[in-house]
């Protein structure tokens, strides 16, 4: 099921005009959903689609006499950078420039995460930046009409109890499908307040081993959404309170607060 937004034809027209393109947003807002749908519409211009994880497998598979377009979803981590993924791309990243370079007819579509694209390392990716496409920008992002048609490829008949909810989060999109997957949901209760789809977010935090960015959000609640940048970045009164948030996050107390600043 697709619906076919401005986004997704934006996408298309880059990856035509351009050797690679990055898809980035939040989680929900349909990365994949358009990486998928971009890659099949280039199947039908004689390109062959082969999905990679490891970069490597670029070059592995290139072939110069072959209109190829690499997918990759996820690129470099899912609720942060993947620093082993993240190495193995630097190895290899001037190769597959050279190669994008000398061949117009291989490309790479690749989705990825906002946390991880905005992350300061990402910047060493260098042929994943020159065309990125963000879905939460103005000019692409999902319109009140786009949103109603997506709300009712998925809700059909319960499409007007959530009209009023339409702007509330930028993973509209995961809403429907969510909703969709499982009936016995209170609609409107849950497009008021996804609370399960955040709470699952935060949690893959921790288990994924982002200790800075799961206490980076913990200070936010301590602090009453009211963190200021000099506390992280002063001496001030609040050493108690952020050391032992460290502590409960599993991070050494004496943990720098520049660390914590770049996690938010």
């Amino acid at each position: 099921m697709f619906i076919n937004t401005r986004a997704a034809q934006h996408v298309l027209k880059c990856i035509k005009e351009n050797s690679c393109v990055t898809i980035t947003a939040s989680a929900g807002v349909g990365k994949t959903a358009i990486l998928r749908h971009v890659a099949l519409q280039m199947s039908e211009e004689e390109y062959e689609i082969l999905y990679v994880f490891d970069p490597f497998d670029i070059m592995r598979f290139y072939n110069p006499n072959q209109k190829t377009l690499f997918v990759i979803d996820d690129l470099c981590g899912v609720y942060g950078i993947d620093e082993r993924n993240l190495q193995l791309w630097q190895q290899v990243v001037e190769r597959i420039k050279t190669v994008l370079q000398n061949n117009l007819y291989t490309k790479i579509i690749a989705a990825c995460r906002l946390q991880v694209c905005q992350d300061d390392r990402f910047k060493a990716l260098s042929v994943c930046n020159t065309c990125v496409c963000n879905l939460l920008s103005e000019n692409i992002c999902l319109t009140k009409n786009e949103k109603k048609s997506i709300a009712e490829l998925y809700l059909e008949n319960n499409v007007s109890e959530i009209t009023n909810y339409y702007e509330l989060y930028d993973c509209f999109p995961l809403l429907c499908k969510l909703s969709h997957d499982n009936p016995n949901l209170n609609i409107i209760d849950f497009f008021k307040n996804p609370f399960s789809v955040y709470e699952a977010e935060i949690e893959m935090l921790l288990k994924e081993g982002h200790y800075a960015k799961y206490c980076a959000l913990a200070l936010c609640v301590m602090f009453n959404n009211n963190l200021r940048e000099e506390i992280l970045t002063e001496d001030v009164d609040e050493v108690a309170i952020i050391e032992n948030t460290c502590e409960a996050c599993r991070l050494d107390k004496r943990t720098h607060r520049p660390i914590l600043l770049d996690a938010l």
